[in-house]
């Protein structure tokens, strides 16, 4: 079974060394990449009494794992300047934020707006479905395809997307290896 948990339970969390278990800093925000469907970066706040922005990022290469506790980093110099960081984390492209996005099908179904991305505990920022607010006003959560288009105001997804909406995670955790499975994913 696989453990998820949503983009915005991630902000906040300690970023930890795993050598040495320095809590180094906080994360402040997931920048994320639709196009490509997972977390290119992270960007950071400082830790403490005198707690601000950080000037560093976290590129998702620099990241060990993510965990529902706790971003994993090998050590400081994980950390990253902008200046010095990919493009897409150091100075990302506005107009990348997916929350309040029509979900529509190819076949022209809305299936609600997108709430928050769903990310796999363990991973550097896998990205594996979407919280959406579904049309009768509840939460939903559907396995993240292989998107046709993503536009500012919508993602295009297969017609079959709308057979694996789940009204918790565990249910999209299990939901997940199937619809890749059935759109030949995997």
């Amino acid at each position: 079974m696989r453990l998820l948990v949503t983009g915005s339970s991630i902000r906040g969390l300690p970023v930890v060394t795993i050598h040495g278990g320095e809590d180094v800093a906080e994360v402040r925000d997931l920048i994320y990449n639709p196009e490509a469907g997972h977390v290119a970066g992270l960007t950071l706040n400082k830790r403490g009494f005198l707690a601000g922005r950080l000037r560093e990022v976290l590129p998702a290469a620099n990241i060990h794992a993510i965990g529902s506790h706790a971003v994993m980093v090998e050590d400081e110099g994980s950390l990253t300047a902008r200046d010095a960081a990919p493009a897409e984390v150091g100075a990302p492209p506005s107009g990348r934020d997916v929350t309040g996005n029509e979900v529509l099908t190819d076949q022209g179904k809305s299936l609600g707006k997108v709430k928050d991305v769903v990310v796999l505990v363990g991973s550097a920022g896998e990205v594996v479905g979407y919280e959406i607010e579904t049309a009768s006003g509840g939460t939903g959560y559907i396995p993240l395809p292989s998107q046709l288009a993503v536009s500012g105001s919508a993602l295009v997804v297969p017609d079959p997307t709308q057979d694996f909406v789940e009204s918790d995670l565990v249910g999209l955790g299990a939901a997940v290896d199937e619809f890749r499975s059935r759109l030949g994913m995997t």
